[in-house]
């Protein structure tokens, strides 16, 4: 990586945290499921508090009509001056760069006492409209008295074939921007595949077969810049025959309410363990009763921890006594194993820090 001043930390975990050379150390929040609200649906956000999910997206563009763009704004401003958010990161997903929108969301959004901890940055396709937005977003800030100091955290979306191409380009771009005063840090990456499918003419289908590529693209550029990355929603439902086929046409329908939609659990336990293996770090979701059987799947289960404290306890113990490599459970332990055990329990005292339970 070309950013000045950066090394990785050889103990540290190469996906939850980013070392600099003078020894600080920066934080990233679980992400396991990130669920998305319209942000001109008052009803719906005030029901936040009473979900227990990692981050929660007040969203103010592809779930809200061009023609309620303005109540979205303002109502998302108001919600997050009114709402506990307790261990719940407040995320507010603006319009993109192209759409010549996202100036507004930005002045308006940010005028709220509390301003989001994370911005979503959606269709990011070249470092110069992320150069743009961070140029946007800093004149934001300093013309805001109550924003001083206030740098938020990013969460940029890939969602066409000249973002992909371009995306090891934007990343190192962000990081750079991120880690040299830049007005945001920059810390997950998050795959839109309907916008991706329609953009390279693909079919969406319920196997996913077709954004193979683009997904293991997608995991490979974020973690060699020490980035979460985040998988695509799963439409799947229940009622199988009609709702995918007029999903589309449907979500332009004022009166079309997508939460009461039943979801298929069952089929999205499976992709999303399949996620997780692959190495995504969390999952959109678009319903609440989507978030527990995500969450579950990228938490590491009990006796994965106990292995991997086992595990490092005991190179530990062979550190000290100065010996080279070591067995373990009957298995020779290497570094990249024992970097494995290291991500898994960060990850778990991370989670843990949230202090999850019934709100």
């Amino acid at each position: 990586m070309s950013t000045k001043g950066m090394c990785i930390s050889q103990t540290a975990n190469r996906f939850h945290r980013l070392v600099n050379c003078s020894g600080s150390v920066r934080h990233y929040n679980p992400r396991r499921a990130v669920l998305y609200v319209p942000g001109n649906d008052g009803k719906k956000l005030s029901k936040i508090p009473t979900l227990t999910v990692d981050s929660v997206v007040l969203d103010c563009e592809d779930g809200v009509a061009l023609n309620r763009k303005d109540e979205a704004r303002n109502t998302t401003k108001k919600m997050l001056d009114s709402l506990d958010f307790s261990n719940t990161e407040s995320v507010v997903r603006i319009n993109s760069v192209s759409s010549g929108l996202m100036e507004e969301d930005l002045q308006t959004v940010l005028q709220a006492r509390n301003p989001p901890t994370t911005l979503m940055l959606p269709k990011v396709d070249s470092t110069q409209e992320l150069d743009l937005f961070a140029d946007v977003l800093y004149t934001t800030v300093q013309s805001n008295v109550h924003l001083k100091n206030y740098k938020p955290n990013l969460i940029s979306m890939i969602e066409s074939a000249r973002g992909l191409l371009d995306l090891d380009d934007v990343l190192e771009r962000g990081v750079e921007l991120s880690d040299n005063d830049g007005p945001f840090t920059l810390e997950a990456v998050t795959f839109g595949s309907d916008d991706f499918c329609a953009d390279i003419g693909a079919t969406r289908t319920t196997e996913g077969d077709e954004l193979l590529y683009a997904r293991q693209k997608i995991i490979v550029s974020a973690k060699a810049y020490q980035l979460q990355v985040i998988d695509m929603v799963h439409i799947d439902y229940k009622s199988k025959t009609d709702v995918p086929k007029a999903l589309a046409s449907k979500l332009s329908d004022p009166s079309f309410d997508l939460w009461n939609i039943q979801t298929d659990l069952e089929s999205l336990k499976l992709v999303a363990e399949k996620a997780a293996e692959m190495g995504f770090t969390g999952k959109q979701v678009i319903h609440p009763s989507q978030i527990a059987v995500v969450q579950s799947a990228f938490t590491p289960s009990e006796a994965k921890i106990r292995w991997a404290t086992e595990l490092t306890q005991a190179f530990h113990e062979h550190q000290k006594s100065g010996k080279g490599a070591f067995t373990f459970r009957g298995s020779m332990i290497d570094m990249p194993l024992l970097l494995q055990a290291k991500n898994i329990t960060n990850l778990y005292e991370m989670i843990d820090n949230k202090k999850e339970g019934p709100k």
